[in-house]
């Protein structure tokens, strides 16, 4: 009798085991497309429960793309695990891998240098030293005007005639405040010492192309700045137009910068 009870005990517990097991198997969040049926696979006592959801049937209506939940049930009794469930119209999309130009956009300016200034008196002036700004570093506001490109940057530098500009940065994806007081140059302009860039520029492949939206994609991977190293804090960019002439091998020691002195 006792060994009798012992084997159903390690049955039901081997049987729990297992039904625990499949539970956890089953996604938390689906994507389907429409027309498609919602499927965890045959497994005893496992149901799905379709009641006050669109998924049991295939006419979206105005609910196009809108998450639903979906309740597991086990034994039809109790509810064991809930599945987010998105449903989509599928896509016919063209293949096209065609060479493209890329132009992106920081958000604000990446510091890429620093450079002394010669200055008037042939003294030579490092106005970014009393400030931890490092290259990297992304300015994004200067006096609380937020920065717009590297030209904005030097028109509002320039325009301070030397006065004490507030600085806002980022390091690190945290932001930071300086004061920098701008020195004038040789050529009567007001500079930080820094080395900037707003953008950079590349070619990549267009991927694919949507022929009922006219959108388009490429995949792609994370950019990194060529003088930094870091990744590249986008706000925008563009494709244009681009044809490869030819292809010159990188060396190293060879890097080609687009950065202005400012």
């Amino acid at each position: 009798m006792k060994k009798s009870f012992k084997i159903f005990i390690i049955a039901f517990l081997l049987c729990l085991f297992t039904y625990i097991c499949k539970i956890d198997s089953i996604p938390n969040n689906l994507i389907i497309y429409n027309g498609e049926k919602l499927n965890i696979g045959n497994f005893l006592g496992l149901k799905l429960d379709f009641a006050n959801t669109l998924l049991a049937s295939n006419n979206l209506g105005n609910d196009e793309n809108k998450a639903e939940t979906v309740n597991v049930k086990l034994f039809n009794l109790l509810n064991v695990k809930q599945i987010t469930v998105n449903k989509l119209d599928e896509k016919t999309v063209i293949p096209v891998g065609e060479i493209s130009g890329l132009k992106l956009y920081t958000n604000g300016v990446l510091v890429v240098g620093m450079s002394e200034i010669t200055s008037e008196d042939n003294q030579k002036y490092k106005p970014y030293e009393t400030t931890k700004i490092e290259e990297g570093d992304r300015i994004i506001k200067i006096n609380n005007v937020q920065i717009m490109d590297t030209n904005h940057l030097i028109q509002i530098v320039n325009d301070s005639k030397g006065e004490k500009l507030t600085i806002e940065y980022i390091k690190n994806n945290e932001k930071y405040i300086e004061e920098i007081i701008p020195q004038k140059a040789l050529d009567n302009t007001y500079k930080l010492g820094l080395w900037v860039r707003d953008s950079s520029a590349g070619i990549g492949t267009l991927t694919i192309y949507e022929p009922k939206t006219g959108n388009f994609a490429a995949l792609g991977h994370g950019i990194t700045d060529i003088d930094t190293g870091d990744l590249v804090e986008i706000q925008n960019g563009e494709f244009v137009t681009a044809n490869v002439v030819s292809i010159v091998k990188g060396k190293k020691g060879n890097p080609r910068k687009n950065s202005r002195n400012n």
